[in-house]
């Protein structure tokens, strides 16, 4: 039968290729380091390490068991991971509704961290644009909102974490007088509308992607409706209105009619993620406390056991 010890103890030890610091990864002593690799090596009958006081290294045959092993370690990690995962409840898909784009990279290394935490879930995503985004959320047709977001929140709602920070640019039919310009004042929007969206009760056109009045004071007119980009699009080609957007969007959407110039008097646009602030699951609790740990995320470092080399199977993951 397999010992899961010697097998940790062989991995770490191929990786150190010293028996002290292998033993401070598993918390055992050098000498128990090298009594479980002995064992080991009596079950496959030949060395696997070669030690001299001076080194320790892979034999070929220690090379071959160590990627053989590598991958099947890995596999019954999962494998046990994916049953904690399932014991605590947390099975099933976090759904994220999107605004204009969801290609940020801080979003896809916190989506790529919660699939390695918990290997039972996944996150979807979903574009919210054109619908009462806000409301969707509290109905719960999606879990989390990624987008950009202008003036405070209501209460009920919970803003959190940015996940880019980039500059502006104004989108203008090629044939408008402003396309002629390098570089567009925010100010400009005092005389130039952008589109709306009616409001279910009233009527009355509003953008809660953008502020209502520009730094200095003057109001943003609305005028046209968009319940999508393509259709904001088509109102900014006909000269009907401009539209404000970060820099990256035009690597997203475009109209061959419609050039985009860069646009200078807002602070950078920030994209965040906003969730409820009550009533979610344990599934979301636990994709919202890992979007919100302090630790900033980085991509696993390359080994048999993803944060600081192995990981003994009993030891608990990290529940984020």
């Amino acid at each position: 039968m397999i010992d899961i010890g010697e097998v940790e103890a062989f991995l770490a030890a191929a990786e150190e290729l010293h028996f002290g610091r292998a033993g401070e990864r598993l918390r055992l002593s050098p000498s128990r380091i090298s009594q479980l690799v002995r064992r080991l090596e009596g079950r496959v009958g030949t060395r696997v390490l070669e030690r001299t006081t001076r080194s320790v290294v892979l034999t070929p045959v220690g090379e071959r068991l160590y990627r053989d092993l590598l991958r099947i370690y890995g596999d019954l990690g999962a494998a046990l991971d994916r049953a904690r995962s399932a014991g605590q409840g947390l099975e099933g898909v976090v759904r994220v509704g999107y605004l204009t784009h969801c290609g940020d990279e801080a979003f896809e290394r916190l989506a790529a961290e919660f699939r390695r935490t918990f290997p039972s879930c996944d996150v979807s995503v979903i574009d919210a644009t054109g619908s009462d985004y806000l409301q969707n959320l509290r109905d719960g047709l999606v879990d989390v909102l990624l987008g950009r977001f202008a003036g405070e929140l209501p209460g009920d709602l919970v803003q959190g974490p940015v996940m880019a920070r980039e500059d502006w640019v104004l989108g203008v039919a090629r044939t408008h007088p402003l396309a002629e310009l390098d570089v567009v004042s925010v100010e400009e929007l005092a005389g130039h509308p952008i589109f709306g969206v009616p409001d279910p009760l009233t009527g009355r056109l509003g953008n809660p992607l953008y502020p209502e009045t520009t730094p200095g004071g003057l109001p943003i007119p609305r005028r046209g409706v968009a319940r999508t980009f393509a259709e904001a699009l088509r109102l900014v080609a006909r000269q009907e209105n401009v539209f404000p957007t970060s820099a990256s969007f035009p690597t997203y959407y475009r109209h061959p009619d419609v050039v985009f110039i860069p646009m200078h008097g807002w602070p950078p646009a920030t994209r965040t993620l906003v969730w409820r602030a009550h009533g979610n699951g344990p599934l979301v609790r636990a994709f919202v406390d890992l979007a919100t740990a302090p630790a900033p995320m980085e991509p696993p470092k390359p080994g048999w056991a993803g944060w600081h080399g192995p990981r003994p199977l009993d030891a608990a993951p990290a529940a984020g």
